[in-house]
């Protein structure tokens, strides 16, 4: 039963993280083209259904700004 439990907590997690990822990928890309970027973002579901490569790219985008936020920051309390 541990097991099935552990499953679900993991899908649920990735599924929360991948959206976050994929929302500040498109924020970033709005940003940076000045609004030029086409993405139809509404909501959870949009996600969900747009789930493709593009969708994989934008998510690497936003886990990318996290991870050199996060090295940033790092550099600057040392």
């Amino acid at each position: 039963m541990s097991i099935v439990i552990d499953i679900f907590a993991w899908l649920f997690i990735e599924t929360i993280l991948g959206f976050i990822f994929y929302s500040t990928g498109c924020v970033i890309l709005k940003v940076i083209s000045f609004g030029q970027y086409k993405i139809q973002f509404r909501d959870y579901a949009s996600y969900k259904d747009n789930k493709s490569g593009n969708v994989t790219l934008v998510c690497l985008l936003g886990l990318s700004f996290y991870i050199l936020l996060i090295g940033v920051l790092a550099y600057l309390n040392n």
